[in-house]
């Protein structure tokens, strides 16, 4: 992410909660799949400090700041020469319940 780049606040959704975070033109470019909703998955790994606030659908509340992001870089060969360089997940803070799970292919 560039300096000049604006961040702008968008909800993004996952399969067990969504969350308020500011993210780039590019960045959510990159997340549309043609619907009006953005999907967390489809980011990436955010910094903590880009998010605001955060929902967990199992806690059935929603919480200040980021959820724990965890994640790992296995440069795995899936074959066709398509590699995973990294796999994480966005957890809650209270439950660890998983708001959203992310993966990064090479281009």
């Amino acid at each position: 992410m560039g300096e000049n780049e604006d961040l702008e606040e968008k909800k993004l959704l996952g399969s067990g909660g969504y969350a308020f975070a500011k993210i780039t033109e590019d960045e959510e470019i990159r997340a549309n799949l043609g619907v009006p909703q953005i999907f967390l998955a489809n980011v990436g790994r955010l910094s903590e400090d880009r998010f605001m606030k955060y929902y967990c659908n199992s806690c059935g509340k929603e919480f200040s700041g980021s959820p724990i992001i965890k994640y790992e870089a296995p440069n795995e060969e899936l074959g066709q020469g398509v590699i995973l360089v990294e796999k994480g997940e966005y957890k809650c803070r209270d439950c660890g319940y998983v708001i959203a799970f992310y993966r990064k292919f090479n281009k």
